[in-house]
């Protein structure tokens, strides 16, 4: 049976923030170019999904992508996109969790820009719960759509990715909402290479 874990975690994007997390064999880090390295240490290619052709209500789930890079969004009630500023992000319809899933054997990280909005897609800083691999990260959303957020396995594949907005103060319906959705694919014996970096991260961190 599996367990979950919960880390609470504060984005900042003045601060860098790598970790390797033993029980799940994931290195989590609040740094797109950091993530992007990574993922290139392990021979693996990166593929962003900005969602700027999707736009109103969906059924779910949404399907996109191709190949290795295809998504699933999933919520109760539908999916919504709306723009936020300049641009184009994937919601949910009702107040409820979201859920992205991935087809591929071959996505071992995912992130992207991870906030929540009201029901007018304004943005509203709190609380959010991202959960991958059995593992709970909540942090606090600073009120900005450029909170990244990555995770990358070192072991198994990354079947789905769940965002959920935790309900509560002034605001009382907020939605998940996720921009510039990335994916890493990384070919099976490259993970190999991510096992090893994660060891040499949380050697640094204990030093």
């Amino acid at each position: 049976m599996s367990t979950s874990t919960t880390f609470k975690i504060t984005f900042a994007l003045s601060t860098l923030l790598v970790s390797s997390i033993a029980s799940s064999a994931l290195i989590v880090t609040d740094s797109s170019s950091t993530f992007a390295a990574i993922v290139a240490s392990g021979g693996g290619s990166i593929s962003t999904e900005s969602f700027e052709t999707y736009n109103g209500f969906y059924a779910s789930p949404l399907t996109g992508g191709s190949g290795d890079s295809a998504w699933s969004a999933a919520a109760v009630g539908g999916i919504f996109c709306g723009a936020v500023g300049t641009s184009q992000t994937l919601s949910t319809n009702n107040p409820v969790p979201l859920t992205i899933s991935f087809s591929s054997p071959n996505v071992f990280a995912v992130g992207g820009d991870f906030f929540n909005t009201d029901s007018n897609f304004n943005i509203v800083p709190g609380t959010i719960t991202i959960s991958v691999a059995g593992v709970s990260y909540v942090y606090e959303s600073n009120g900005s759509s450029t909170s990244f957020g990555g995770f990358i396995s070192t072991s198994g594949a990354i079947d789905s990715i769940k965002i959920e907005s935790i309900q509560g103060g002034p605001i009382l319906n907020l939605y998940p909402t996720v921009d510039n959705l990335v994916v890493g694919i990384v070919p099976s014996p490259a993970v190999l290479a991510l096992g090893a970096l994660a060891g040499m991260v949380s050697r640094r961190r204990r030093s």
